[in-house]
C-alpha cells in the first residue's frame, strides 16, 4: 500500500508513464498520465497542490492538464493550490459539473474549467495530449458530470467505483437510477478491457484478500466487486 504522498510509477508498453499516489484524510487516489517527450503531465483530481508540485519538480517537470472526475469538494481540494502554482493549466471536467446550483452546499468546489466535454450520460469521447490517449465516459450518479477515464493500462473510477463497492449516491446531486445505468456501463467497458488493467478507485477504502490495496486488476473487479459482479449488462 502506497504511504500518504508516496508515488508508485509506471511505464506503458506506449512509453506513456502511468503515476499513482494516495492523498489525504480520505485516502483519495490520484493518477497522472506523463509525456515525456511532450513534456505533458496530465493529473486526475490532484489532492494535494504543495506535494504534487514537489514530485514534479524532483522528476524535471511541470502539470500541463488536470482532468476531474467530478467537483466534490476532497477530489477538487487541489484546484486553487494548483492554479496557484500553474495558471497555465488546462482544466476539463464534463459540462455537467459546473453545479451552480449546488455551489452553496459543502460538499461542492467551485472548479473553472477552461475545457468541457459535453457527452450525453454512457457515452465516451476521446482525449489527447501528445502521446496521451484517454476514453471519458460520462457516468453520473454519484455526482452530477462524473466521469470515469481509462487509457495505457488504468481505468480511473472515480467515485463511480472501489475495489469491492460503488459510490455513494445520498448526496446533494446524486441520482439512484443514472448510478446503476452509469454501473452497467462501466461493467460492459470493463469486461472488454485486458484483465491485467489496473482499476484505481477515487479512494482507497476496500479490504481485499486481507489488504486494503491502493488498486485491483480489472478481472479481479469483476468477481470480486459486489455490483460488477451482480449487475446485469441488457442485451
Amino acid at each position: 500500500m502506497l504511504a500518504d504522498g508516496e508515488f508508485h510509477i509506471s511505464e506503458w508498453e506506449d512509453g506513456v508513464e502511468v503515476w499513482v499516489t494516495q492523498m489525504g484524510p480520505l485516502m483519495n487516489m490520484n493518477t497522472a498520465f506523463v509525456d515525456r517527450g511532450n513534456g505533458l503531465v496530465a493529473i486526475i483530481d490532484p489532492y494535494d497542490a504543495e506535494a504534487w508540485e514537489a514530485k514534479l519538480k524532483q522528476e524535471g517537470l511541470k502539470p500541463t492538464h488536470l482532468l476531474y472526475t467530478h467537483t466534490h469538494r476532497d477530489h477538487a481540494a487541489g484546484f486553487p493550490g494548483m492554479m496557484k502554482r500553474f495558471p497555465e493549466l488546462e482544466v476539463w471536467g464534463h459540462e455537467e459539473a459546473k453545479v451552480p446550483n449546488l455551489l452553496g452546499n459543502v460538499v461542492f468546489r467551485k472548479v473553472d474549467f477552461t475545457n468541457t466535454w459535453n457527452c450525453a450520460a454512457d457515452e465516451s469521447v476521446n482525449w489527447s495530449a501528445g502521446s496521451i490517449s484517454l476514453s471519458i465516459t460520462h457516468s453520473p450518479g454519484h455526482a452530477p458530470g462524473h466521469v470515469t477515464i481509462h487509457g495505457h493500462g488504468v481505468y480511473h473510477a472515480g467515485d463511480l467505483l472501489f475495489v469491492r463497492s460503488a459510490g455513494r449516491v445520498d448526496l446533494p446531486g446524486g441520482d439512484p437510477k443514472a448510478q446503476q445505468r452509469s454501473l452497467i456501463k462501466a461493467k460492459e467497458i470493463l469486461s472488454s478491457l485486458p484483465a491485467e488493467w489496473r482499476l484505481v478507485p477515487g479512494h482507497r477504502y476496500d479490504d481485499f484478500k486481507g489488504k486494503v490495496p491502493d488498486w485491483i486488476e480489472v478481472g479481479d473487479a469483476l468477481k470480486h466487486n459486489y455490483f460488477l459482479a451482480n449487475i446485469t449488462i441488457p442485451r
